[in-house]
């Protein structure tokens, strides 16, 4: 067996599990996967939309007639497959010199963590603000409909789009639990419950945390302090350095949510010889995903913006 088979074989038995492990070491990427739903694939992406909560119901007895009211309430939006690789060369010259087990071992290793943690951390910043051409739409391009009019087929700066629009407040102002609540309010009274997630900037996380220990005293001192420590009315607030400062979003799991395409996720090229093709003396090897990052109903989550925090 050649050093490059030996190489593919060890890759694909024992490093691809680690690369696999994107979806769970990120807590943000690991949250928006929760409820993830199942996709055939395809070319594009057709997710049905919910224009409101129009459903019929309520309380009967006995022999009462159960009158439903037909409202035609979905329609669809269409998103196109994003794709993304992060790859890795290796000197042959350096495969010969290490060519004792534990040194390839370790050669590898060092190798499959960094094409993991360059992918995990490109789709983390994606996830939440706009990417580069071709990225996934990003949390950011879903709530602020006044910089991100056309999100897939649908143009919200027109009234036949304005049910995609999300709970936005720009200029909020000076940081507040009642700021918080109305927002919370918001988003619930229109999509039926409150958001099960709240990310922000780390200035605002930690604003957050100290206001909530202004207001606990000393109780929970002993408590680890997680990425998700502070909750507002039982929904986890985490932080990310990738939101714009001075924002807040309020999000709604259950209807944003990455799918990954069923035949493309996290697939491995194998390590491929360049020196008959480029005359150089390296292996390449790369990981590839297909995916995107959708929602059926924006009104059900919301945005802050102009948020201060002294």
């Amino acid at each position: 067996m050649s050093i490059i088979s030996q190489l593919d074989a060890a890759t694909t038995a024992y490093y691809l599990p680690l690369v696999n492990n994107i979806y769970q070491d990120d807590p943000l990427i690991k949250r928006f996967m929760a409820k993830t739903r199942k996709v055939s694939g395809g070319s594009i992406i057709k997710v049905p939309l919910i224009n409101s909560q129009a459903c019929s119901g309520g309380p009967y007895v006995k022999t009462d007639t159960l009158t439903i009211v037909q409202s035609d309430v979905l329609t669809e939006n269409h998103f196109h497959w994003s794709h993304y690789f992060s790859g890795n060369a290796l000197n042959k010259i350096d495969i010969m010199e290490n060519s004792d087990k534990a040194q390839i071992v370790n050669l590898l290793t060092v190798t499959m963590q960094s094409i993991k943690d360059n992918l995990q951390s490109t789709l983390a910043s994606d996830l939440m603000v706009a990417g580069a051409t071709g990225a996934i739409t990003s949390v950011h391009e879903f709530l602020d409909y006044t910089n991100y009019a056309t999100v897939g087929d649908i143009d919200r700066s027109v009234p036949s789009g304005y049910f995609y629009k999300s709970n936005l407040t720009a200029s909020a102002g000076a940081l507040t639990y009642e700021m918080l609540a109305t927002k919370m309010n918001e988003c619930k009274k229109l999509g039926k419950k409150f958001p099960d997630l709240i990310v922000t900037t780390q200035a605002i996380w930690e604003k957050l945390w100290s206001m909530n220990f202004a207001k606990v005293g000393f109780q929970n001192t002993q408590q680890a302090v997680s990425e998700n420590g502070p909750k507002f009315w039982g929904t986890d607030i985490m932080w990310s350095d990738k939101v714009p400062t001075g924002e807040i979003y309020f999000i709604n799991t259950d209807h944003m949510f990455l799918i990954v395409h069923p035949k493309d996720n996290l697939s491995w090229s194998g390590w491929v010889d360049m020196e008959p093709i480029k005359r150089t003396k390296v292996i390449e090897g790369s990981v590839g995903i297909t995916l995107q990052l959708v929602c059926d109903f924006p009104m059900s989550c919301g945005l802050l913006q102009g948020v201060t925090v002294a």
